[in-house]
């Protein structure tokens, strides 16, 4: 029986485009997912992938059968935003530096938890 809202119970265990089983379901839940609101498409196929980038995205098909999609302002590389946890098992195996950011392990949670927390408020998660 589903409960309602619950996304991943109504899909049958051999829907190609649904994989999210058993220890898998229960890591993401332990990690701070709302399982009872998001649905979780891992290892979705190009055409869900596509039919999704289409209907909820505006993307487009190109005449070659490639995906269009416009990023925005934002785009390419951003190579200074690279962060690495600064910890007894790291420290002397990173070459730190303006490209290898320390980060201490308190921040590395708090911006777990800021992207778990903005996950949540998405319908689809990939």
């Amino acid at each position: 029986m589903t409960s309602p809202g619950n996304h991943h119970d109504e899909l049958p265990t051999n829907n190609p485009h649904y994989t999210l089983l058993g220890s898998d379901l229960k890591l993401f839940s332990d990690a701070g997912f709302d399982m009872d609101k998001i649905h979780l498409k891992r290892n979705a196929s190009v055409a869900q992938l596509y039919e999704d980038a289409i209907k909820k995205e505006g993307a487009v098909i190109s005449s070659a059968g490639a995906l269009i999609n416009y990023s925005g302002k934002k785009t390419g590389r951003s190579p200074k935003d690279k962060r690495i946890v600064f910890e007894e098992t790291s420290k002397d195996h990173v070459w730190w530096g303006p490209v290898n950011i320390k980060m201490d392990e308190h921040t590395f949670e708090i911006n777990r938890e800021r992207a778990i927390d903005y996950l949540n408020t998405r319908d689809d998660i990939y």
